[in-house]
């Protein structure tokens, strides 16, 4: 059962940036128990973390291919949520690649999934990821749009940390997607969620 927190300690320093020291066998025990269990939902979160970590190492090939996977189970399970934020993760990917038309349908799904759940900042993220597209294609009127509308859901929300990070890349357009990936947040607590449920399970079992 003590497996289950290790991914936990990866997770404090990916929240924090910290990518270099955050390396995947870490993971993979909680991945093989999940597996064991099979604990289907909790597989593709660990899926996902592996994912992020690819993703903000630049290993976009190695990253698409865990996304999908996650993508996959959490199509079968009917989880919403988890397929947008999946596809929204793929577009980053895109993104990052520089697959322009590639990340802007990935990101334009999965903004019109979260406008459908009301995930209003995962709404912002996606307005500003697709403003990002509109910038590298030097269209300023739909890119400033876009932006915009990332910019005023943050105010609303008084997320004074993502308007810095946006008003920091949006004046730098060569800074890296990779970094501080605000939908990884949203995977790293679900995982931790899914943690804690998981030696509670063991203990009551």
């Amino acid at each position: 059962a003590a497996y289950l927190f290790l991914p936990q300690v990866g997770s404090i320093l990916t929240s924090y940036g910290f990518w270099v020291g955050c390396h995947p066998p870490r993971y993979r025990p909680c991945l093989e128990l999940r597996t064991e269990l099979g604990d289907r939902s909790g597989m593709a979160s660990s899926w996902a973390v592996l994912g992020d970590i690819e993703k903000c190492r630049g290993n976009w090939d190695e990253a698409e291919r865990l996304y999908r996977q996650c993508l996959e189970v959490k199509t079968e399970l009917g989880d919403r949520s988890g397929i947008a934020t999946s596809m929204g993760c793929l577009g980053e990917v895109e993104l990052g690649r520089g697959n322009l038309d590639g990340a802007e349908q990935l990101l334009t799904d999965a903004l019109k999934r979260f406008q459908q759940l009301g995930e209003t900042y995962l709404m912002a993220q996606a307005s500003f990821r697709i403003a990002q597209v509109w910038q590298k294609r030097n269209n300023l009127g739909l890119a400033q749009q876009n932006y915009n509308t990332a910019h005023q859901i943050f105010q609303q929300l008084a997320a004074t940390k993502d308007l810095e990070r946006i008003e920091r890349e949006w004046h730098n357009p060569d800074f890296q997607v990779i970094s501080n990936p605000p939908f990884i947040r949203i995977i790293h607590l679900s995982l931790l969620f899914l943690c804690v449920l998981c030696v509670l399970c063991v203990l009551c079992g």
